[in-house]
Protein backbone atom coordinates (compact mmCIF):
# COMPACT_ATOMS: atom_id res chain seq x y z
CA UNK A 1 0.00 0.00 0.00
CA UNK A 2 1.00 3.68 -0.20
CA UNK A 3 2.05 3.82 3.46
CA UNK A 4 4.36 0.79 3.07
CA UNK A 5 5.90 2.33 -0.07
CA UNK A 6 6.51 5.58 1.80
CA UNK A 7 8.20 3.72 4.68
CA UNK A 8 10.29 1.78 2.15
CA UNK A 9 11.48 5.07 0.64
CA UNK A 10 12.40 6.41 4.09
CA UNK A 11 14.45 3.27 4.84
CA UNK A 12 16.17 3.73 1.48
CA UNK A 13 17.02 7.38 2.23
CA UNK A 14 18.51 6.37 5.59
CA UNK A 15 20.63 3.66 3.93
CA UNK A 16 21.90 6.25 1.42
CA UNK A 17 22.65 8.70 4.24
CA UNK A 18 24.74 6.12 6.15
CA UNK A 19 26.84 5.49 3.05
CA UNK A 20 27.40 9.19 2.32
CA UNK A 21 28.22 10.06 5.95
CA UNK A 22 30.70 7.18 6.20
CA UNK A 23 32.45 8.21 2.98
CA UNK A 24 32.72 11.78 4.27
CA UNK A 25 34.26 10.66 7.60
CA UNK A 26 37.02 8.71 5.86
CA UNK A 27 37.69 11.39 3.23
CA UNK A 28 40.20 14.26 3.64
CA UNK A 29 37.28 16.44 4.86
CA UNK A 30 36.84 14.11 7.86
CA UNK A 31 40.28 14.70 9.36
CA UNK A 32 39.03 16.75 12.36
CA UNK A 33 36.26 14.26 13.10
CA UNK A 34 38.72 11.34 12.93
CA UNK A 35 41.05 13.25 15.27
CA UNK A 36 38.18 13.69 17.73
CA UNK A 37 37.46 9.93 17.64
CA UNK A 38 41.15 9.18 18.16
CA UNK A 39 41.21 11.46 21.24
CA UNK A 40 38.19 9.56 22.57
CA UNK A 41 40.13 6.30 22.13
CA UNK A 42 38.09 4.94 19.21
CA UNK A 43 39.90 2.98 16.53
CA UNK A 44 39.08 3.12 12.82
CA UNK A 45 37.79 -0.47 13.06
CA UNK A 46 35.33 0.51 15.81
CA UNK A 47 34.16 3.56 13.85
CA UNK A 48 33.56 1.29 10.85
CA UNK A 49 31.77 -1.36 12.92
CA UNK A 50 29.32 1.25 14.24
CA UNK A 51 28.97 2.89 10.80
CA UNK A 52 30.00 6.29 12.18
CA UNK A 53 30.03 9.14 9.69
CA UNK A 54 30.27 12.87 9.16
CA UNK A 55 27.59 15.19 7.79
CA UNK A 56 28.85 17.73 5.31
CA UNK A 57 28.96 21.31 6.59
CA UNK A 58 27.21 23.01 3.64
CA UNK A 59 23.98 21.14 4.33
CA UNK A 60 23.30 20.31 0.68
CA UNK A 61 24.59 16.75 0.24
CA UNK A 62 21.55 14.65 1.17
CA UNK A 63 19.05 17.08 -0.31
CA UNK A 64 20.84 16.96 -3.68
CA UNK A 65 21.27 13.18 -3.69
CA UNK A 66 17.63 12.54 -2.72
CA UNK A 67 16.41 14.90 -5.45
CA UNK A 68 18.71 13.24 -7.98
CA UNK A 69 17.42 9.80 -6.96
CA UNK A 70 13.88 10.99 -7.69
CA UNK A 71 12.38 10.88 -4.20
CA UNK A 72 9.14 12.85 -3.93
CA UNK A 73 9.41 16.12 -1.96
CA UNK A 74 6.80 14.98 0.61
CA UNK A 75 8.70 11.72 1.18
CA UNK A 76 11.98 13.62 1.57
CA UNK A 77 10.39 15.79 4.24
CA UNK A 78 8.84 12.74 5.93
CA UNK A 79 12.31 11.15 6.25
CA UNK A 80 13.35 13.78 8.81
CA UNK A 81 16.80 13.90 7.16
CA UNK A 82 16.15 17.09 5.23
CA UNK A 83 14.10 20.19 6.07
CA UNK A 84 12.03 22.31 3.72
CA UNK A 85 13.21 25.90 3.24
CA UNK A 86 10.87 28.55 4.67
CA UNK A 87 10.39 30.10 1.25
CA UNK A 88 9.46 26.69 -0.23
CA UNK A 89 12.31 26.70 -2.79
CA UNK A 90 13.74 23.33 -1.83
CA UNK A 91 15.43 21.46 1.00
CA UNK A 92 18.54 21.53 3.17
CA UNK A 93 20.13 18.80 5.32
CA UNK A 94 19.02 18.55 8.95
CA UNK A 95 22.53 17.52 10.06
CA UNK A 96 25.47 19.77 9.13
CA UNK A 97 29.09 19.36 10.20
CA UNK A 98 28.34 16.73 12.82
CA UNK A 99 29.77 13.35 13.80
CA UNK A 100 26.97 10.96 12.87
CA UNK A 101 25.77 7.94 14.86
CA UNK A 102 23.30 5.72 12.96
CA UNK A 103 20.49 4.37 15.13
CA UNK A 104 19.28 0.90 14.15
CA UNK A 105 16.05 -0.97 14.70
CA UNK A 106 16.35 -4.20 16.67
CA UNK A 107 16.47 -6.04 13.34
CA UNK A 108 19.42 -3.92 12.17
CA UNK A 109 17.88 -1.37 9.76
CA UNK A 110 19.03 2.26 10.07
CA UNK A 111 15.99 4.26 11.22
CA UNK A 112 17.47 7.50 12.61
CA UNK A 113 20.65 9.37 13.53
CA UNK A 114 22.26 11.19 16.39
CA UNK A 115 24.67 13.96 15.40
CA UNK A 116 27.36 15.35 17.72
CA UNK A 117 28.56 18.93 17.21
CA UNK A 118 32.27 19.20 16.37
CA UNK A 119 32.66 22.97 15.88
CA UNK A 120 32.97 25.32 18.86
CA UNK A 121 29.63 27.06 19.53
CA UNK A 122 27.45 24.62 17.55
CA UNK A 123 24.32 23.98 19.58
CA UNK A 124 22.82 21.68 20.62
CA UNK A 125 25.75 19.42 21.43
CA UNK A 126 23.68 16.41 20.28
CA UNK A 127 21.01 16.74 17.62
CA UNK A 128 18.77 13.72 17.10
CA UNK A 129 16.46 12.74 14.26
CA UNK A 130 12.87 13.84 14.58
CA UNK A 131 10.28 11.09 14.99
CA UNK A 132 9.08 9.56 11.73
CA UNK A 133 6.94 6.65 10.57
CA UNK A 134 9.97 4.34 11.13
CA UNK A 135 11.41 5.91 14.31
CA UNK A 136 9.88 6.49 17.74
CA UNK A 137 12.66 7.24 20.19
CA UNK A 138 10.71 5.91 23.20
CA UNK A 139 10.61 2.49 21.45
CA UNK A 140 14.28 2.23 20.46
CA UNK A 141 17.47 1.29 22.31
CA UNK A 142 20.78 2.21 20.75
CA UNK A 143 22.89 -0.88 19.95
CA UNK A 144 20.18 -3.45 20.78
CA UNK A 145 20.61 -4.84 17.25
CA UNK A 146 24.19 -5.89 18.21
CA UNK A 147 23.60 -6.49 21.92
CA UNK A 148 20.65 -8.93 21.72
CA UNK A 149 22.67 -12.14 21.62
CA UNK A 150 25.34 -10.97 24.12
CA UNK A 151 22.52 -9.95 26.52
CA UNK A 152 20.95 -13.41 26.19
CA UNK A 153 24.33 -15.08 26.73
CA UNK A 154 25.22 -12.95 29.78
CA UNK A 155 21.74 -13.08 31.31
CA UNK A 156 21.63 -9.30 31.84
CA UNK A 157 21.90 -6.02 29.95
CA UNK A 158 23.92 -2.93 30.83
CA UNK A 159 22.25 0.44 30.26
CA UNK A 160 24.47 3.50 29.79
CA UNK A 161 23.69 7.11 28.94
CA UNK A 162 24.83 7.84 25.40
CA UNK A 163 26.18 6.68 22.06
CA UNK A 164 29.86 7.22 22.92
CA UNK A 165 29.40 5.38 26.24
CA UNK A 166 27.97 2.37 24.41
CA UNK A 167 30.75 2.36 21.82
CA UNK A 168 33.51 2.72 24.44
CA UNK A 169 32.16 -0.15 26.56
CA UNK A 170 31.54 -2.31 23.48
CA UNK A 171 35.05 -1.63 22.13
CA UNK A 172 36.45 -2.75 25.51
CA UNK A 173 34.89 -6.17 24.92
CA UNK A 174 31.63 -5.85 26.89
CA UNK A 175 28.95 -6.35 24.27
CA UNK A 176 25.70 -6.59 26.28
CA UNK A 177 25.41 -2.77 26.42
CA UNK A 178 22.66 -0.41 25.21
CA UNK A 179 21.56 3.22 25.66
CA UNK A 180 18.33 5.17 25.40
CA UNK A 181 18.21 7.75 22.58
CA UNK A 182 18.16 10.93 24.63
CA UNK A 183 15.18 9.92 26.79
CA UNK A 184 14.54 8.41 30.19
CA UNK A 185 13.91 4.66 30.12
CA UNK A 186 10.38 3.89 28.95
CA UNK A 187 8.14 0.91 29.66
CA UNK A 188 8.44 -0.15 26.03
CA UNK A 189 12.26 -0.12 26.20
CA UNK A 190 12.23 -2.04 29.50
CA UNK A 191 9.98 -4.68 27.92
CA UNK A 192 12.31 -4.89 24.90
CA UNK A 193 15.22 -5.68 27.22
CA UNK A 194 13.12 -8.08 29.32
CA UNK A 195 12.51 -10.20 26.22
CA UNK A 196 16.25 -11.00 26.11
CA UNK A 197 17.17 -11.16 29.82
CA UNK A 198 15.35 -10.45 33.09
CA UNK A 199 18.16 -8.47 34.72
CA UNK A 200 19.25 -4.91 33.87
Amino acid sequence: DDEAKKRGGIYEMHALAVKLFREMLFSPAGEDAREYLKKRGLSKATAEEFDLGLSERSGQTLARVFEKQGFAPDDMEASGLVLRRNDGTGFFDRFRGRLMFPIHSESGKVIAFGGRALAEGDEPKYLNSSETSIYRKSHVLYNLNRARKPVQAAGFSILVEGYMDVIGVYAAGIHNVVATCGTSLTNFQARSLRRHASEL
